[in-house]
């Protein structure tokens, strides 16, 4: 009979499947709540437990590697005598080469490690102590050096700065330091007390004051104001032999390096004789034999060795373009150049020298006189100041009536007539030197270059040489009776002629005086064009309260000389 096999179906545990289940899903929110958590902490916690995991796992490295370092050198043989005897010559070979030193530590102080034996620290310690009683405070010991002199320690520092590298590295913890300073085997510059000082010294060292240069002080004899050969002319001046000594009254303004009070008479001397053989050594050609006696002059100064000297003198005659009242027009209008450009006062001196001493010796136009003028305040500019203007602030400064081109070839032309010779005594040296000499005040000054600068305009004045016109406009600023009112110095009695300034230049009267009248003339009519126009630049430049306003001042009169020269002489 055929047995059916039938199988029986496999018992599920319904109540543990569900556990399980539930189990599962538990363990899934559990997971999703730790997930929850680990997302709301800040991100900064988060790397901080990554961090300390990744140097726990950096430890584990280590110590893995130390543990399997320690079994290796378990498992080494012992070395061998031959070998022991190769590591000894390394090892020696290391000590005698140098050992780099860091970059940071080449240029600063490198301790020496000096090994003596006892005999060597003894001779040491006996040269350092004769060394200390001869110069004190020498020798800085500190308390670890007297402690190894007591017990025989071996061992002695030096500093020492050095920029070669050391032999051997020493740390600075194990070497017991003592500073010694080493003697100088050459004489110091510095004095005991400051040497003393920058060892440890106690004393303060005070710098001595500086000696002062002694200097003679003149005085005056014979009954002169100006000591012998301490005047404008002396015989004996040659450039090379110079008077020694300051006279008496400059003495009291000695400590201004600026006066040059030491050199003064010999600058003024130079100068006067300069000046002498400029208006002496002249010539004064007409029309077309100028240039030829300007070429003549050339040569005979080169066979010579001798300056050439050209004389403002009187030109007008040999223009045949150019006349006075030209001239006078370009200068007020060159006055109120200077003005504008804030310039100096002997470069507008220098600039007129330059405009006569050209226009002496060469023939211009009526058109290149303008360009001649701004030319020549150029060159001055170039000579006298420091910062001097640019060609195109001249080329602007005419309303662009000429271009830079013919700017600069006024300029070489100007150099090639005067051979280059720029640097002539003109009246501002002179105007300064004898203001100082006889103790103007202020508003005489002013009242002194009011008159200069108004006589550049008038071309009868060159007639004069500029120290004398200098010495006439001094003495008529000295007596104007309306200075004296303004300062309100009633006691003044006007001095007249100098007595001071008569001795230092040594003038003639009868010239001075009609120095003096023209000047009076000239100060006191204004310039007029032919159309009746007046030049009122330089008056109008002193009327500012910068000069005291000196224009509006009654003018001068040589009446008032006269005066008070007879009341002196009374």
């Amino acid at each position: 009979m055929n047995e059916t096999t039938t199988t029986k179906p496999k018992k599920t545990n319904v109540a543990g499947g569900a556990a399980s289940r539930r189990g599962r899903s538990r363990t899934t929110a559990n997971a999703a709540v730790k997930v929850e958590k680990d997302d709301s902490k800040p991100a900064a916690k988060r790397r901080t437990s990554s961090r300390r995991a990744a140097v726990k796992k950096e430890d584990d490295v280590e110590e893995t590697k130390a543990t399997k370092k320690k079994g290796a050198a378990k498992i080494k043989k012992e070395p061998t005598a031959a070998s022991k005897k190769e590591v000894t010559k390394v090892k020696k070979e290391d000590s005698t080469t140098t050992a780099p030193i860091p970059r940071k530590k080449r240029s600063f102080v490198v301790k020496k490690e000096v090994v003596k034996k006892e005999s060597s620290t003894a001779a040491a310690a006996a040269v350092v102590k004769k060394e200390s009683k001869k110069k004190k405070g020498g020798v800085k010991r500190s308390s670890s050096d007297s402690s190894s002199d007591g017990s025989n320690n071996n061992t002695t520092t030096t500093t020492t700065t050095i920029t070669a590298p050391s032999t051997k590295r020493v740390k600075k913890e194990s070497i017991p330091t003592a500073i010694v300073t080493a003697p100088r085997t050459t004489r110091s510059r510095s004095r005991s007390g400051s040497s003393s000082s920058r060892r440890g010294g106690s004393k303060s060292s005070k710098k001595k004051p500086m000696r002062p240069v002694v200097v003679d002080i003149i005085p005056a004899t014979d009954n002169r104001i100006i000591p012998h050969d301490f005047g404008l002319k002396r015989e004996s001046f040659n450039g090379e032999n110079f008077t020694y000594g300051i006279a008496h009254y400059d003495a009291d303004q000695r400590d201004n390096s600026l006066l040059c009070k030491g050199y003064v008479t010999d600058i003024f001397q130079q100068l006067y004789r300069a000046e002498v053989r400029l208006y002496s050594r002249c010539y004064h050609a007409c029309g077309p034999f100028r240039k030829l006696a300007s070429s003549f002059l050339t040569c005979i100064s080169l066979q010579s060795n001798t300056q050439t000297n050209y004389r403002t003198e009187p030109y007008m005659d040999d223009q045949e373009d150019v006349n006075e009242k030209m001239r006078a027009i370009l200068i007020d209008w060159l006055v109120d150049v200077h003005l504008k450009f804030r310039l100096v006062p002997e470069t507008l001196h220098l600039c007129v020298h330059i405009i006569d001493r050209y226009c002496s010796l060469a023939d211009v136009s009526r058109i290149k006189l303008q360009l001649v003028g701004v030319t020549a305040l150029l060159l001055a500019c170039k000579h006298e100041e420091i910062y001097p203007p640019e060609v195109r602030d001249c080329v602007y400064i005419t309303d662009r009536a000429y271009d830079r081109q013919e700017v600069l070839d006024m300029e070489q032309s100007i150099l090639r007539v005067l051979e280059w010779k720029i640097s002539l005594p003109t009246a501002f040296p002179f105007l300064d030197r004898f203001l100082s000499l006889t103790k103007a005040s202020p508003m005489t000054r002013h009242a002194a270059t009011y008159y200069m600068e108004r006589t550049l305009q008038e071309h009868d004045m060159l007639v004069f040489r500029p120290s004398m016109v200098v010495a006439a406009s001094v003495i008529l600023a000295l007596n104007n009776p309306a200075i004296r009112l303004n300062e309100e110095d009633y006691d003044r009695e006007l001095p007249g002629l100098s007595k001071v300034l008569m001795e230092y230049t040594e003038f003639d009267e009868a010239k001075l005086y009609d120095c003096m009248f023209l000047v009076a003339e000239k100060v006191s009519a204004p310039v007029e064009t032919a159309s009746r126009r007046q030049l009122v630049a330089v008056k109008r430049k002193y009327e500012s309260r910068k000069y005291l306003q000196v224009s509006f001042l009654e003018n001068p009169d040589v009446k008032h000389v006269r005066q008070a020269q007879r009341r002196r002489n009374r």
